[in-house]
């Protein structure tokens, strides 16, 4: 009987010593979430940021400080308070965003015109009209608020700005602004 208390006694011991827990270890863990990141790249479901580890963002937002009266046709509407300018692309002394890196870019421009006037823009890259905004007050007695969102294919160094395409413009400096991203 002590043997037999003895034996089952052991039998429930080394049962115990000999239970694997079902949760898997963190070297299995690693290896299955690499194997689900590398999947997911390999389809395109996820961007790989770790290859390149110095890229940043680019994007930047600026706003007119002052508004411009009689704007010539070809004249650039400079946005000189710089909210944002991530990838310092942007250049609030002359208006200009040069492309840090080639690839596709968003566009957004607000314009507000002069009680009764107009303000006809256009997002210009390297001196070619690339999208229009036609802001017309007319007769009326309130401002003509007037937006445009434009998505380019761009080159490093291309160079991109508002500019009037057909003057004179003027622009009241509330709530008119000049931003854009990489997407």
């Amino acid at each position: 009987m002590l043997l037999t208390l003895a034996f089952l006694w052991l039998s429930v011991f080394w049962a115990q010593c000999e239970k694997v827990s079902p949760k898997p270890g963190l070297k299995l863990f690693r290896e299955d979430y690499k194997s689900v990141q590398e999947t997911c790249i390999a389809v395109g479901f996820v961007k790989n940021s770790c290859r390149n580890g110095t890229k940043i963002g680019i994007a930047f937002d600026a706003r007119l400080g002052k508004g411009i009266r009689n704007l010539a046709t070809k004249g650039r509407v400079v946005f000189d308070i710089v909210n944002l300018n991530q990838g310092s692309g942007y250049d609030a002394s002359t208006g200009v965003f040069t492309v840090p890196s080639g690839g596709i870019y968003v566009f957004e421009w607000t314009i507000i015109a002069w009680e009764g006037l107009y303000a006809l823009t256009a997002l210009a890259v390297n001196d070619q009209f690339k999208s229009w905004s036609y802001c017309l007050a007319g007769k009326s007695n309130n401002w003509r608020s007037c937006s445009k969102l434009s998505i380019l294919k761009l080159h490093k160094r291309d160079k991109v700005w508002i500019a009037v395409f057909n003057g004179p413009a003027d622009i009241h400096h509330h709530y008119t602004s000049f931003s854009g991203f990489e997407l």
